[in-house]
């Protein structure tokens, strides 16, 4: 994008950073906006399938406006629209994931999905820098329609679970049950465990839906909350200012620019793991050793300062270290914004309304997300600018030595957690995420 701004956008080569940085605090912006209104939307509504759809739309044609644009003005619009359309995708596919998966292992599977998101975060710059030079500017968006297509059509052949199971009744009236082949589940996540008389008028319930307000009000979640954001704004941070340290230090072309982020991405092959880890020893453990080993390897840049094989390497091996330690923080995060969600409906069941408050919780996620990547490029690239590349890779290691102290608040294992059951032998209990 810095390339295109200048040869497309008529920017003055020494400001390219400036106007990068605009582009991505825009869309940030845009989808921290949206991500809450989303997120109710999903909960109140029927579907995943049509909202997920729709931002695939939106999607696409904020790319069409982005690939024939020739001013900042529209660069910017563009942006907008992809923030929206970013934010509408990331929270239904969250939900539409979690709506079949175990809560015993919900951190792997988060690890999965945070590792599809994370190479494609981190695999973007190297993808476009190689393809921007062996094609130029258009065959950069001919993989991104493609992929977008791609991803349209596969939906499309996604039926959800609560579709299925509809389908597994009989149409003719006939109560569903074992002899007609319907196989039994546990409700879909958000279905309340209350019997008939429960206290929970339709009123109150609908009073509730709105979940967000509570949420917010809970310490783990707000924990949580702070941690995503840190760990949002550090590789924002690093979109900025990473690309123009290694052309200035290392001379690298736009290729070598998009390269130095591969490093960060092979991480992310691991979160699966971290997500297992997350499952058997909880998100205190997890979270507290991430943030705590991020601090010194972020610092440990100040030590890349000249163009040779050593320091080259050094700068590779570092950003390896800082993809690890993000990428193993995030699913242990989700998971514990999860058990919260469980503790409340335990103590008031019923507190979230009929449609449970899942996508609600993911959205406060990706508005975390979204506002740590909306502040990296002002805070990384106002620091770096102001004051160097070493103060910058300080001030961020004291960021996240400060963000690991709050994580010993979060959950324990699985073991900690416990379940009843009621005189007829039904979980009184019951996950918003559960398979």
């Amino acid at each position: 994008m810095p390339q295109a701004l200048v040869s497309r956008a008529g920017v003055a080569f020494e400001d390219r950073e400036y106007w990068n940085i605009v582009l991505l605090i825009s869309e940030a912006v845009s989808a921290l906006t949206c991500c809450p209104i989303f997120g109710y939307m999903l909960d109140v509504s029927g579907t995943r399938q049509g909202p997920y759809l729709s931002g695939l739309v939106l999607l696409f044609a904020s790319m069409l406006v982005l690939s024939t644009s020739h001013s900042v003005k529209w660069y910017i619009i563009a942006r907008v629209f992809q923030g929206a359309a970013t934010a509408m995708v990331s929270v239904a596919g969250l939900a539409i994931v979690t709506d079949a998966v175990d809560r015993a292992s919900l951190g792997q599977m988060i690890g999965y999905l945070g590792t599809a998101t994370t190479l494609g975060f981190m695999c973007g710059p190297l993808l476009g820098g190689l393809l921007y030079q062996i094609g130029g500017f258009y065959a950069i968006f001919g993989m991104a329609f493609g992929i977008v297509a791609l991803d349209f059509f596969l939906r499309l052949a996604v039926v959800e679970k609560r579709t299925a199971e509809r389908w597994l009744c009989l149409t003719d009236g006939e109560r569903p049950s074992q002899e007609n082949g319907y196989i039994p589940e546990r409700p879909p996540y958000g279905t309340l465990m209350t019997p008939p008389t429960s206290p929970h008028t339709a009123t109150e319930i609908s009073k509730t839906t709105f979940a967000l307000g509570v949420l917010v009000k809970q310490p783990r979640i707000l924990i949580s909350l702070c941690a995503v954001t840190v760990g949002a704004l550090v590789v924002s941070a690093f979109d900025a200012t990473l690309p123009v340290f290694v052309e200035n230090t290392f001379q690298w072309s736009v290729l070598g620019a998009g390269l130095i982020f591969l490093p960060g991405a092979a991480a992310a092959i691991f979160e699966p793991f971290f997500g297992f880890l997350s499952d058997r020893l909880g998100s205190r453990v997890i979270a507290f050793a991430s943030f705590a080993i991020l601090a010194p390897s972020l610092v440990c840049l100040r030590f890349v300062e000249e163009n040779s094989p050593f320091h080259i390497g050094l700068l590779c091996v570092i950003l390896g270290l800082i993809g690890m330690c993000i990428d193993s923080s995030e699913p242990a995060l989700i998971v514990e914004m999860q058990r919260v969600l469980d503790d409340m409906e335990a103590e008031d069941p019923g507190v979230f309304g009929g449609g449970g408050a899942v996508a609600q919780a993911f959205s406060l996620e990706n508005m975390a997300h979204f506002g740590g990547l909306a502040l990296g490029p002002m805070v990384g690239g106002f620091v770096e600018f102001q004051y160097g590349w070493k103060v910058m890779t300080l001030a961020l290691g004291i960021l996240s030595a400060v963000t690991a102290v709050p994580m010993l608040w979060l959950s324990g294992p699985m073991e900690e957690v416990s379940w009843t059951e009621s005189a007829d032998g039904e979980m009184e209990r019951e996950p918003l995420l559960t398979e």
